[in-house]
């Protein structure tokens, strides 16, 4: 049993160099510059759904140029007078979130937006309403292994909402675990060098999290709030946190315990993602077992119905894989710490010491787990011992999002990358449902423009009838 003397020895509160002597424990090396869950997408090769851009996104997204892009809105009472106020701009006026006909363009200079207009004019697509009640919206918060070198450096440097809650994060940071974060986002991308923070959860973990509110902020900045947040394995703890359930001070407090408790005390187990749905995964076992009688994995995940994640000792996962590969099955292996497993659970007395301190406080939105797929009130000190032993509940959890009449779905994180699982489980689910959901993500690819993407998805969800607060908008745009 671990007791208080190891809850004591390795508190993440205390601060200086003892603390980093203390965790600084021999952390798994990543052979590219990005996360384990960057792999994983290579699952997800989906064609059915398309998401519309904002107008003039085209014309703007290879301009060198992009501090200069910028999004307008224009609406009107009905479809005529919509087109008439797309002839007149960039001079209409409007009062932006009251009327029932919108749209937005982005644009970079006068021609791009005369050209857009154009082909606005001339579509013959069918122009139709807002919906009368604005949809419901899921914001997903991206997991852990999603992080790459500087993430969001660009929207720091443009965004002053953001820069303020990232800078806030990093502070607390420094003052109480004494790490940098701050240095992680500012220092230089070198082609094919792997930064040093990459190699340590103690590092890109605090970092992820701190983008993740920050990015928060800006989107509540806009008037963009979510109905519903659902987080995926780590990314729970940024949901708790946008739910209000619990402070984002508190977030750190979890993580950094949970951190050192899982690399002083918990080896690195093998760990396997395949494409399979849970029934494959009890015939694939069944085999392995012929040849190997004690073999025994944890279902870590059920991430759709074509993703199962499995954790457990190197031997039984490499057998596992190996059978996976004579059916065909195609599957990723990796050593990392084995979370969402009952191979946690000698930490859990002590990880309870720090649960238990913690004051939680009713969902302000609704919190959808994916510890059981159910939608929780409040949280507990025992719930993130139970979302640290056993599975990642995806489908259960984005089935009750859409059993709510959920609609849209925003992601909240350095890249787009659970909007594909959701994209799987409802394609699974409906496949005639392409053009009933919606999907819009925070930042872009790691090698796109943070600040472009965020306007055009802006853009979006003003088209799909949430109301948008220009004024805050239009100052994010003066900043650069």
């Amino acid at each position: 049993m671990i007791g208080n003397h190891l809850v004591n020895s390795v508190h993440p509160t205390r601060k200086g160099q003892d603390f980093l002597v203390r965790v600084n424990t021999r952390f798994t090396k990543m052979d590219k510059l990005e996360g384990i869950t960057y792999e994983m997408m290579d699952f997800m090769d989906l064609k059915l759904f398309v998401d519309p851009d904002t107008p003039g996104l085209s014309r703007v997204k290879e301009s060198v140029a992009k501090d200069d892009v910028k999004l307008i809105p224009v609406c009107s009472t009905d479809s005529g007078a919509l087109i008439a106020a797309l002839k007149n701009l960039p001079n209409s006026k409007s009062v932006l979130n009251s009327t029932e006909f919108r749209q937005a363009i982005l644009y970079r200079t006068k021609a791009d937006l005369s050209e857009t207009v154009e082909e606005l004019v001339a579509s013959q697509v069918p122009r139709k309403p807002i919906p009368a009640q604005k949809p419901k919206i899921c914001f997903l918060i991206t997991c852990q292994g999603t992080h790459y070198p500087a993430m969001g450096k660009c929207l720091y440097r443009v965004s002053p909402i953001f820069r303020q809650h990232f800078d806030y994060c990093a502070a607390h940071v420094a003052k109480e675990y004494d790490i940098d974060i701050k240095s992680f986002l500012e220092g230089a991308v070198v082609p094919n060098v792997v930064p040093d923070w990459m190699e340590s959860p103690i590092n890109f973990l605090p970092y992820l999290l701190a983008l993740q509110y920050a990015l928060f902020k800006v989107w509540d900045n806009w008037g963009i709030k979510p109905d519903y947040v659902l987080g995926l394995s780590f990314g729970e703890y940024g949901a708790a946190v946008f739910a209000d359930m619990i402070t984002i001070e508190e977030a750190f407090k979890l993580i950094m315990t949970r951190i050192i408790l899982m690399t002083k005390n918990i080896k690195e187990e093998g760990f396997c993602v395949a494409q399979m749905d849970t029934v494959k995964y009890a015939e694939i076992m069944e085999e392995c077992k012929v040849d190997m009688e004690d073999m025994w994995l944890d279902i870590s995940g059920v991430n759709s119905p074509k993703q199962t994640c499995v954790v457990g000792h190197l031997k039984y996962i490499n057998k596992f894989s190996e059978t996976c590969k004579k059916h065909g099955i195609k599957n990723l292996v990796k050593e990392y710490h084995p979370y969402h497993s009952s191979l946690t659970k000698p930490i859990i007395p002590a990880f309870l010491e720090t649960t238990s301190t913690i004051s939680y406080s009713p969902a302000k939105a609704k919190f959808i787990s994916t510890v059981d797929g159910k939608l929780w009130d409040t949280l507990n000190p025992t719930y993130f011992l139970d979302h640290l032993t056993g599975p990642v509940i995806a489908i259960g959890a984005v089935e009750s999002a859409l059993a709510e009449g959920v609609t849209h779905f925003l992601e909240v994180g350095p890249h787009p990358i659970l909007i594909q699982m959701v994209k799987d489980i409802i394609q699974n689910n409906d496949p005639q449902a392409a053009n009933k959901y919606t999907f819009v993500t925070s930042l872009t690819r790691k090698d796109g423009d943070d600040r472009v993407a965020l306007l055009n998805s802006v853009g979006r969800l003003y088209m799909a009838g949430y109301d948008v607060n220009w004024e805050n908008v239009d100052k994010f745009q003066s900043q650069s």
